[in-house]
């Protein structure tokens, strides 16, 4: 019985004179720092899910990819040699429509 009373965070009581309130600080402290190993591991595997599991390539060959489309707009030049506009002239005519439009949008900034 006593092992129970000490896992006990915190205990109440009502008496004529009010409420009688004790806590234990310890297993209080043991109850939070559960919460944080948790949210820690729950975090941890967010983090790991998101880059092995979304993303299977290396945050660094990201970088890399961006580095090379940020250079093909600063230097205007096209990599697929001409592919996207021969797609664009055979997709249906909303898409192509819709490609021009977001095409002016461009070209006004």
């Amino acid at each position: 019985m006593a092992e129970a009373h000490q896992a006990v965070a915190f205990q109440f009581t009502i008496t004529p004179e009010g409420i009688d309130l004790q806590l234990s600080y310890q297993a209080l402290n043991q109850i939070y720092l559960s919460g944080l190993r948790s949210w820690k591991k729950r975090v941890s595997r967010l983090r790991n899910s998101l880059i092995k599991g979304v993303y299977p390539a290396s945050p660094s060959s990201w970088l890399f990819v961006a580095i090379g489309i940020l250079a093909t707009m600063y230097m205007q030049s096209d990599p697929s040699m001409g592919l996207i506009t021969k797609i664009q002239q055979h997709l249906p005519l909303r898409y192509t429509t819709a490609m021009s439009v977001a095409k002016c949008f461009k070209c006004a900034k």
